[in-house]
């Protein structure tokens, strides 16, 4: 899974992570539980702890970075019907929230 993760290293973003985790307050927290996000401890969705080490993204895509941001940014694209709604999140937004979900797995 390290190879997934070298494309988003050559990513610009935030060395804090602090557009991320307020995306994920604002838009995930309510069905998500996602560590290091005041509040993100919502129970609809999965918990978002471990989401790097899963096979698959959204029952059906393999877990790559590219893969994460797609359905972040469009996940009805991705799964129709699916319980994730659109967030009308950019692509940047949806590389954030993605690059920061990734290191929730890093020693």
């Amino acid at each position: 899974m390290l190879l997934a993760l070298v494309p988003l290293a050559a990513c610009s973003q935030p060395r804090d992570y602090g557009e991320a985790r307020a995306l994920i307050a604002s838009r995930c927290a309510a069905c998500h539980t996602v560590p290091g996000v005041p509040g993100a401890h919502g129970k609809v969705g999965p918990t978002l702890q471990g989401i790097a080490k899963r096979q698959v993204i959204a029952g059906k895509l393999p877990n790559t970075p590219a893969n994460l941001r797609s359905f972040l940014e469009h996940p009805q694209a991705v799964e129709p019907g699916g319980a994730m709604p659109e967030l009308g999140l950019t692509a940047q937004q949806a590389a954030a929230i993605a690059y920061y979900l990734y290191t929730l797995d890093k020693p």
